[in-house]
């Protein structure tokens, strides 16, 4: 079933709100009508309203197929003004169709996916056309992030590779504090819990980046989403300080599984709510192990650029494409200390592959068990997702067949599989190092998509 050109009107008169309109949103125009387009999978929206006697029209789509594509517009007074509403609703939905293409350039969609895409663009081609120019936007000044969710400091070795320095960092764990200042020193402040922390600690912010706690949006965790007020809910006071502190963009990361939380009504809450605050979002699902890194990773990426600061208003920002996927879990080996071997009977479940894969390939079993913890891989292929907490003899590394053994990875092999340099220094006990290690980010993908930022932002 499909739901097309629907149109909603709204009145022109600004809401009384008894909260007050965080910075962020102050340039925000409340809608005054929007247009519906649902279709198999495909949501759009176009939304619009009068402004200084001309119209102004945004978009937003979700595309809930393969990578859980989506993008989004604020509807602000930096809008492209037109003379009239038709040539505004045409302007919104050809950047839309044109977003849409860019955004699903790469994948394979499957014909029902291509059906719904067609049927996108056919709803849009119904706005006259009108071409519209956007003005260029003037070059920012050097850029200060703030690391929310700090950990031990994955965003910040990706943001430092572009140049950027710290505002701050907010993390809750005293060893993860620990860590990343032994690693990561500097003047910047530091806060122990997101929920004290507020805008004026840290003067100027460019960008905003963090990891919001995903165990209640993990398919291995509890599914309570945002009512787990220690997880879920935190992400509420990420958008607190993103709406404070009004930063030119922020990049955000969470599971694969935040798409589907809730039958997408998870995902469509944050875009809405970081779009409402100003921002053009974009999502997309990377996988670690096609930017040259050994571990297949599967992590949804929210990024968003501030409607002040964009310099493209069709494709706000474009997400990297990996570029590497050659590299396997036998290239970041090195010794292990006995303790990392696994003493329990092993059952081969095939031979071990000739070739190098980009796949991970399980060949054994420990106890008979198919399942995490368990499974034996070869070092020709890629490595299980480092845990923070995961059970079995393979406890948060997984197990791999290495001369004729099953071991666990260790400390330093854990490192690279994130991307840390080889300089970083890990917590001293190797438990405690592990959950760090998966608790973070892959290093090298959050230093592309950051440059992808910041040549968005120019």
């Amino acid at each position: 079933m499909s739901r097309q050109s629907v149109s909603r009107s709204a009145s022109a008169k600004p809401t009384v709100s008894a909260t007050p309109v965080p910075a962020s949103a102050v340039n925000n125009v409340p809608k005054q009508g929007e247009h519906l387009f649902e279709h198999d999978g495909v949501k759009a929206v176009i939304q619009f309203a009068q402004h200084n006697g001309q119209w102004i029209a945004e978009f937003r789509f979700r595309f809930r197929c393969g990578p859980f594509h989506s993008g989004t517009l604020p509807l602000t007074i930096n809008c492209g003004h037109q003379a009239n509403l038709q040539n505004a609703l045409h302007d919104a939905a050809r950047r839309m169709v044109h977003a849409m293409a860019t955004a699903t350039k790469g994948h394979q969609l499957n014909k029902r996916q291509q059906k719904a895409v067609d049927a996108l663009t056919l709803w849009a081609d119904q706005f006259e056309p009108t071409p519209t120019t956007v003005p260029s936007q003037p070059a920012p000044q050097p850029k200060r992030f703030l690391d929310l969710f700090s950990g031990v400091g994955g965003f910040h070795a990706a943001m430092k590779k572009t140049g950027a320095v710290c505002a701050g960092s907010v993390e809750l764990d005293a060893a993860a504090r620990k860590t990343y200042a032994e690693n990561f020193p500097g003047d910047y402040v530091t806060c122990d819990d997101i929920r004290k922390a507020v805008a004026s600690m840290f003067g100027k912010v460019d960008i905003v980046c963090g990891g919001f706690p995903c165990q209640s949006f993990s398919q291995a965790g509890d599914g309570e989403g945002f009512d787990h007020k220690d997880k879920g809910a935190l992400f509420f006071e990420t958008a607190r300080l993103i709406g404070d502190l009004a930063p030119e963009s922020f990049i955000l990361e969470n599971v694969e599984a935040l798409g589907t939380h809730g039958d997408g009504k998870t995902l469509d809450t944050i875009l809405d709510i970081l779009t409402d605050l100003g921002y053009a979002v974009q999502t997309c699902v990377l996988n670690s192990g096609e930017f040259g890194l050994a571990q297949n990773r599967l992590r949804m990426f929210i990024v968003g650029i501030h409607d002040r600061v964009l310099a493209n208003r069709t494709t706000p920002f474009e997400f990297p494409r990996g570029t590497d996927a050659s590299v396997v879990v036998a290239d970041i080996l090195g010794v292990a200390p006995a303790t990392e071997q696994c003493k329990q009977p092993m059952e081969r479940q095939k031979a071990n592959p000739k070739a190098r894969s980009n796949r991970i390939e399980v060949v054994a079993l420990i106890d008979g068990k198919d399942c995490q913890g368990y499974r034996v891989a070869s070092p020709k292929g890629k490595g299980f997702t480092l845990c923070a907490n995961s059970g079995g003899p393979g406890s948060k590394t997984g197990l791999y067949l290495v001369s004729g053994k099953p071991r666990r990875l260790t400390v330093r092999e854990c490192a690279r599989m994130q991307g840390f340099p080889e300089s970083f220094k890990p917590h001293a006990r190797p438990g405690i190092a592990k959950r760090q290690f998966g608790n973070s980010v892959a290093v090298p993908v959050v230093a592309a998509i950051a440059e992808q930022v910041s040549k968005a932002t120019r």
